[in-house]
């Protein structure tokens, strides 16, 4: 079952399967140069590798921001989801490095899902 999650308004937070996840802040995130290159809000640019570049753009192609397990094996084939998690750890790791916090949260059960705006841009 598809979940539709809000790009902004009123409400603060979102339930997921009785998870409650913070709303995003409504700040934008970009994807830069074919998506090799993650923007934040305050215009830092972190490189991705290419695994985080596949999932960002699945998200970015995603209405309601989501990362689920059953696109993950699509995209990812032969991969594995423990692999996946260490690869979003790596990449949470980097953006608070830069001094942000990655609005790209884990729904149990389901996979991942991005609680900011995120727009593509050719460069």
């Amino acid at each position: 079952m598809a979940h539709h999650f809000p790009a902004s308004g009123p409400s603060t937070e979102v339930s997921f399967s009785s998870k409650v996840i913070p709303a995003d802040s409504g700040e934008t995130w970009y994807l830069l140069y074919r998506g090799w290159v993650l923007g934040t809000p305050r215009g830092i640019r972190i490189s991705l590798t290419s695994l985080e570049r596949v999932c960002f753009q699945a998200i970015a192609e995603s209405p309601g921001r989501e990362l689920s397990r059953v696109v993950l094996s699509k995209i990812l084939p032969g991969s594995n989801l423990r692999t996946l998690n260490v690869a979003i750890s790596r990449l949470r790791k980097k953006v608070s490095e830069a001094g942000a916090e990655l609005p790209l949260h884990t729904v149990h059960g389901m996979g991942y899902v991005f609680l900011g705006q995120l727009q593509v841009q050719p460069c």
